[in-house]
């Protein structure tokens, strides 16, 4: 108590220099504080601005648009800027049920799928995808194929040569993914299907899907070009029968009844019409 009252007197006893030393003092303490302050609003506010225009890459799974059983895997940049030098990293590498199985009878053979190991660039919105597998076959091969797979994608804002070029790193980040085929709706549909007819249409599909990537797979490798053009002609007759096929189909399907406006030679709706 003594000594506050000590203190006290001191203060009371200060003249006009000691007061403007501890104005000063306290002015200096207080600009320290707000500089302290504004820093660390600014740092927040960059950070904050750096995350909404970073790029923003993930992969993921996605069924095909016409074939619901076959799952396509997308690399997709959600971000407001381009995406460089992306690496694809997995735990576990994504397995296949391999197509060029020469025994279409037996189950299929499990494969690695085949993938890059990165990407140059993915500007924003822009996608990288190919097919994977089918629901059907992984669901035939059972237990025996993995169906959980970890992994994370490694990308920055800055491509190598421009970071080299200017000295200054670009920031680098990096996304974890998991893909389940658990988690996606053929499953569910598949197990309602296995007794139905529509099933083994589907299996039907998926046969000649792999028939169809396995002539690709070989007759791509022909390097003389008369044997190309013979191999490409005959795809083109093949698939110019399966149209005709298919529109004589559909057209004896159509009676009046369903389109009373053809009459006496109209075309039908298969004719050619610009749009």
């Amino acid at each position: 108590m003594d000594w506050i009252n000590e203190r006290l007197a001191d203060l009371s006893n200060l003249g006009s220099g000691g007061w403007l030393a501890i104005a000063a003092w306290a002015a200096l303490i207080l600009g320290i504080v707000v500089l302290f302050w504004a820093n660390r609003q600014l740092k927040r506010n960059r950070d904050l601005r750096t995350e909404q225009v970073r790029p923003q890459v993930s992969m993921y799974m996605e069924p095909h648009a016409s074939d619901w059983h076959v799952i396509e895997l997308v690399v997709r940049n959600f971000g407001q800027t381009a995406a460089h030098d992306i690496r694809l990293d997995f735990v576990d590498h994504p397995t296949v049920a391999a197509y060029e199985d020469a025994h279409p009878d037996r189950a299929p053979e499990v494969a690695e799928l085949d993938l890059p190991g990165d990407l140059l660039y993915l500007a924003p919105g822009q996608e990288w995808r190919t097919v994977w597998d089918s629901a059907i076959s992984r669901a035939e091969l059972g237990g025996s194929i993995q169906d959980r797979f970890d992994g994370s994608l490694t990308y920055s804002d800055k491509p190598r040569a421009a970071s080299r070029a200017k000295k200054s790193k670009g920031h680098t980040f990096e996304t974890p993914f998991r893909l389940d085929w658990g988690t996606l709706q053929p499953v569910q549909r598949i197990e309602l299907m296995t007794t139905h007819d529509l099933a083994k249409r589907e299996k039907q599909k998926l046969e000649l899907l792999r028939s169809v990537l396995s002539y690709f797979h070989y007759a791509s490798k022909e390097t003389q070009p008369d044997v190309f053009r013979a191999e490409i002609d005959r795809m083109t007759k093949a698939v110019a029968e399966v149209q005709d096929r298919w529109r004589t189909r559909q057209s004896d399907e159509t009676t009046e009844l369903d389109f009373p406006w053809i009459q006496n030679g109209t075309p039908g709706r298969h004719s050619a019409r610009t749009r």
